[in-house]
């Protein structure tokens, strides 16, 4: 499939291309200048893409890729459709692209997300084509097994050129529920001795990737099992793998299974739901992988046989659940094709996941109803009005009911009048809602569609002798095919009233299915095949361009204008069946085989005027040729109109010169024109002079007076002379311009007080005529109620329609709604209908951030040895290297912490501070809880990034401050899908530290009294303190972590909007008590002094020299005794 603005029929062969390769890219950069989306436009290219990411040799050349949990590899090479596919080829293309600086670019996206990614621009040694290496954390960080998107992929060369550009697939196969149990369905076997007894398949794909698919085999004898094929990408390799699951059935059965077969099946966004003939099974969770097979639970539904079962079929409306709001859920239906009895409950039954509870959906009778019989054939849910749809059977009438559900039970009222379907022949088989749309379609013998939920219906289209049994659509182009009883298929586009035949490439046993990239298949078996499965691509454009709708009737042309003319349809001339004009044939094209053609307007099924069944309203394309002189003698006489004789309504025509301009037998059937005059379709040719003619407007005659020639003219649109005329389905005339690059099944998020502008244009190409003020588009609003919806209408100089769309949510009410622009175009336009699905929600992708006062990188925050860096003093700076199992301080003090927040947790090393028995107590382990050393914890990159709580086990830095931090402003911004912009009141916030610290404080500003009393009425209401965002500042008092967690209050977002940041005051004081005993000792040693020095002074104590005294003394004390002489002996003896 392609698609583009702007692109050429390029085939690059040798060097000598280049400069009009050249010229080729300025001219589609200069027409690149026009902003968004251009649909419809006519493109030509005989080169293409051919991309695979793991078999090369793939024979397909559609493009399914695989992502699995390693990196996403993609290789592409250009090819021709025209020359073959060799290597030689493909390394010529490479050479002349690289050399002009050009190489592929691949847009991934779905309905909310879409990246570019660009090849490598390499001319190796023998390489012949681009290569890119996607990692998985690019696309998405969840490996958990849920519903999720499968991709679109789309090829260019180069961003914005839209050359060559080439669409597929990429597929998760990691998180896919159901291939989950690519192995563990059921038992393995191979079915090749049982294709001779199957006498249908059915096929159901999952909601959310319509490349897996089941195949399930129904039998015409029992017994032979539940064989169901498992395919994940759309039945068009050999990998379908099939697997019997009459073991798990039978063992809930306590292997009373006899006459086990399968009826219907279906796949919800969690759930395999099987309807056996012995009843219904609901699988267990996909989602919850066991290893071993998958197992069944049966609902109690009691009163019913096998017979019963049999005749039953299951409902269900597919709608993908990935990012699953909370009021979202799936519904499945049950309906048995037989009136209740005294026995039974009900005959219709519903319930939503997990299908535990089953409510009946056979609506109650409203007071003054007789008590007639009536059938539910069968019940929908309608996702967007919350409603229950029953399609009733009632005396051989069809009607619609339509309930609403409350709390998943259907209530007994109605929600609108019972629609009674006009046409008593309508035979209804069932209900079908276009994928993630609001168009309801019930079918049967007839085809009908509901616009707004089953109020009112309008007819599609009626089968003769046939019925409608099973329905397809696809949410990318917008696609529906419908499958008859009698092996016909008939297609139309989602909302529109045209629709066409279209004939399958084979009969016998098969299916229509389409995939997820929109590829209409022809699903069959086939035992030649190693899968058993024969897929076969239907070209629908080709097959609308050449089927002929037309009939063989002859036809009568009545011009009003030169613009405008009727074509009615005549009664047959000979006896045989009537056909006539139906909705078949509108909007179709009518060509004329010696020249002209036209555009079928309106069909109007009326008999009238006498003579004529139906008649059709056309806009000439190009004119008709008249019949020649050569062909038609007559024109070359003059030509008088006679009133009817008797009963007769036929007027005559009578020719007035004899000679050789008479009439023909060959002038049968045709129609003879006079401008401003009825018209008269020729009847019989009575002779050469006379004929007679139904009038086709009877109250505009020109009765007796005579018509020179070349007043009156011959068209041959009759089938004597072999019909010259076919009705096909006409080329696509008109252009879709979508102003901005939302894809066409893109889905948006409004938050309460959130705007959404979108603006669509649609100029017709190459029409009839110009038409003043002509309508070209309108919208349908799937639950009008829910969002405010306005819309401007406008032309421009080019006769384009302008549409402008303003959606409000003003409404605190969670839901969803689709707004489908439709255009008009024929059928064979790749995008007729647009389908966007609004939420009155909150959006996956909407964050609140804490702006870091500092400007610091994620490689800042992951190295790991700061010093070896080359600003590694700048980056210590900034960021703090928290200690291994570090805990915050409590208000006991640094040494007591008592938060169960672990930061830098290393099982394998002691705790920090665990000093006492509340702090040994207290603290967990989250990522590291029952690890034995860090490098176990698992923490990624992200999760030492993340400033959560959860991850705290892997912080490993904190942002620095010094001490104090004194009126630190706070700014927050508000991120959704890629938007900033700051958060502001009314977004009041709360603000709590998440250890339970106390010395901080925030402080701010509140600009109006307003602001004061809504501020002081909400903490009233929410019993904290609430905090207006603009111009916030907080004071922290405290020493290392802060670790503030920032929430917004609810009632001013869908959205629980959170953020948390942590901040280290670094280089504090003394914590308590060390800092308060210093102080306290330093004051009462000063006041002791000089209390001391006043004493002193009173008395007058001289304290110095007391001191000098004292001093004097005791160096006197302190010096030794005298020394004494000694008396002599002999003096002492003579005295």
């Amino acid at each position: 499939m392609r698609e583009g603005r702007v692109e050429e029929a390029l085939e690059p062969t040798d060097a000598s291309q280049m400069v009009l390769l050249q010229l080729y890219l300025v001219l589609a950069a200069v027409l690149q200048l026009s902003s968004g989306l251009t649909y419809n436009v006519n493109v030509g290219s005989n080169s293409s893409f051919s991309c695979y990411t793991e078999d090369p040799s793939m024979t397909s050349k559609t493009i399914k890729l695989f992502l699995s949990d390693k990196t996403l590899t993609i290789r592409c090479h250009l090819y021709n459709i025209n020359k073959p596919d060799t290597e030689e080829n493909r390394r010529k293309n490479l050479v002349l692209f690289t050399s002009v600086g050009l190489a592929p670019s691949i847009q991934i996206f779905n309905s909310t997300y879409s990246k570019v990614f660009y090849f490598k621009m390499t001319l190796g040694e023998g390489v012949d084509s681009w290569s890119i290496e996607i990692n998985r954390e690019e696309l998405t960080y969840n490996t958990d097994i849920n519903p999720i998107e499968e991709w679109f992929v789309k090829f260019n060369m180069h961003h914005g050129l839209n050359m060559f550009t080439t669409t597929g697939t990429l597929l998760d196969v990691i998180r896919d529920p159901l291939l989950q149990w690519y192995w563990t369905l059921g038992e393995s076997l191979d079915i090749n001795d049982t294709l001779s007894e199957v006498a249908n398949i059915q096929i159901a794909k999952t909601p959310c990737a319509s490349d897996v698919a089941l195949l399930g085999l129904i039998y015409k004898t029992k017994n032979i099992g539940l064989i169901l094929g498992l395919t994940d990408n759309g039945f068009m390799g050999e990998d379908t793998v099939w697997f019997n699951l009459s073991a798990t059935i039978c063992a809930i059965l306590e292997n009373d299974c006899y006459g086990l077969a399968l009826v219907d099946l279906t796949v919800t966004n969690t759930r395999l739901v099987l309807l056996t003939s012995l009843g219904l099974f609901i699988s267990d969770d996909l989602r919850i992988v066991t290893g071993k097979l998958l197992q069944f639970n049966k609902p109690t539904l009691c009163g019913f046989e096998m017979d019963d079962y049999l005749k039953a079929e299951i409902w269900y409306s597919r709608q993908c659940l990935a990012n699953k709001e909370l009021y979202e859920t799936d519904y499945v239906g049950l309906s048995f094709n037989k009136d209740k009895s005294l026995s039974q409950e009900s005959t219709c039954f519903y319930s939503n996941d997990t299908f535990q509870k089953w409510h009946s959906c056979l609506p109650h009778k409203m007071k003054g109803e007789r008590h007639l019989s009536r059938r539910v054939v069968s019940f929908l849910v309608d996702y967007e009005q919350n409603t229950g749809i029953a399609l009733l059977s009632q005396q051989n009438r069809a009607l619609i009911s339509v309930h609403k559900l409350t709390d998943g039970s259907m209530n007994k009222k109605r929600k609108f009048p019972a629609f009674w379907f006009p046409d008593p022949r309508f035979i209804p088989k069932g209900l079908y809602f276009h994928t993630n749309s609001h168009f309801l379609y019930a079918y049967g013998n007839q085809v009908w569609i509901s616009y707004d939920g089953g109020i009112n219906f309008a007819p599609l289209f009626a089968l003769n002798a046939e019925m409608v049994i099973d329905v397809d659509s696809c949410v990318y182009t917008q696609a529906i095919i419908f499958v008859t009883d009698a092996a016909n298929l008939l297609y139309t586009k989602a909302g529109l009233l045209r629709y066409a035949k279209v004939f399958a490439p084979a009969k016998g046993i098969f299916n229509m299915y389409f995939d997820h990239l929109g590829i209409l298949n022809h699903i069959s078996l086939n035992d030649t095949v190693d899968s058993f499965v024969k897929e076969t691509s239907v070209d629908v454009d080709t097959l609308l361009k050449d089927i002929d709708l037309g009939f063989e009737f002859p036809l009568a042309v009545q011009y009003i204008t030169e613009e405008q003319m009727l074509l009615l349809n005549h009664e047959p001339l000979i006896a045989t069946k009537r056909e006539r004009f139906s909705n078949l044939q509108r909007g179709k094209r009518l060509d004329y085989e010696p020249g002209g053609s036209c555009i079928i307007r309106e069909v109007f099924r009326t008999p009238a005027p006498p003579g004529f069944i139906s008649s059709v309203l056309v806009d000439v394309l190009d004119r008709f040729p008249v019949e020649s002189k050569l062909d038609s003698p007559c024109t070359a006489n003059t030509l008088r109109v006679l009133p009817p004789t008797g009963s007769s309504i036929s007027y005559r025509l009578q020719l007035t010169s004899p000679g050789v301009n008479i009439f023909k037998p060959t002038d049968l059937e045709k129609t003879v024109v006079i401008p401003g005059s009825s018209s008269f379709f020729i009847v019989q040719v009575v002779d050469d002079q006379n004929a007679l003619g139904d009038a086709t407007m009877p109250n505009r005659l020109l009765l007796n007076t005579d018509i020179p020639p070349g007043r009156w003219f011959l068209y041959d649109f009759g089938t004597v002379n072999k019909r010259k005329w076919k009705i096909v389905v006409d080329i696509c005339r008109y252009t879709i311009q979508q102003f901005d690059d939302l894809p066409r099944h893109a889905i948006k998020y409004l938050d309460i007080g959130s705007k959404l502008e979108l603006k669509f244009r649609v100029t017709p190409i190459n029409v009839a005529y110009n038409v003043f003020h002509n309508r070209l588009i309108h919208i349908v609003i799937g639950r009008p109620s829910l969002l405010d919806v306005r819309t401007k209408t406008y032309y421009d100089d080019n006769n384009s329609n302008l549409i402008d769309i303003t959606v409000h949510s003003r409404f605190f009410e969670k839901g969803k709604t689709t707004i489908a622009v439709i255009a008009l175009g024929s059928l064979r336009c790749e995008v007729v209908t647009l389908v966007l699905t609004l939420k009155n929600s909150c959006s996956y992708l909407k964050s609140m951030h804490y702006v870091l006062s500092a400007k610091t990188s994620p490689s800042d925050w992951l190295v790991e040895d700061v010093s070896a860096e080359p600003n590694g003093s700048a980056i210590a700076r900034l960021l703090k290297q928290l200690p291994v199992n570090y805990r915050p301080p409590s208000v006991l003090g640094i040494a007591v912490p008592l938060t169960e927040n672990f930061y830098n947790a290393d099982p394998s090393k002691p705790k920090l501070r665990d000093y006492f028995t509340n702090s040994k107590n207290s603290g967990r382990y989250k990522q590291c809880a029952g690890k034995s050393k860090r490098s176990e914890c698992g923490c990624t990159e992200n999760m030492k990034l993340s400033f959560s709580v959860a991850f705290s086990d892997c912080k490993e830095k904190a942002l620095r401050m010094k001490f104090p931090v004194s009126r630190l402003p706070l700014y927050f911004t508000i991120e959704d899908e890629g938007r900033y912009v700051n958060l502001t009141s009314p977004y009041f916030i709360t603000i709590i530290e998440v250890n339970n610290r106390t010395n901080w404080k925030v402080s701010g500003t509140n600009q109006t009294s307003s602001m004061l009393k809504m501020k002081k009425y909400l903490e009233h209401r929410l019993k904290t303190e609430l905090y207006n965002p603009d111009g916030l500042s907080i004071t922290i008092t405290g020493s290392e972590l802060f670790h503030f967690r920032v929430s917004t209050i609810p009632g001013v977002s869908f959205c629980n909007l959170f953020d948390e940041f942590q901040i280290y005051i670094d280089d504090s004081p003394l914590a308590f008590p060390g800092n308060s005993l210093i102080t306290s000792m330093t004051t009462i040693l000063m006041g002791g002094i000089i209390f001391v020095a006043y004493i002193l002074y009173v008395f007058e104590i001289e304290i110095w020299n007391f001191l000098k005294r004292k001093l004097r003394r005791n160096k006197v004390a302190s010096k030794p005794p005298p020394k004494r002489d000694s008396v002599n002996s002999g003096d002492s003896a003579g005295s």
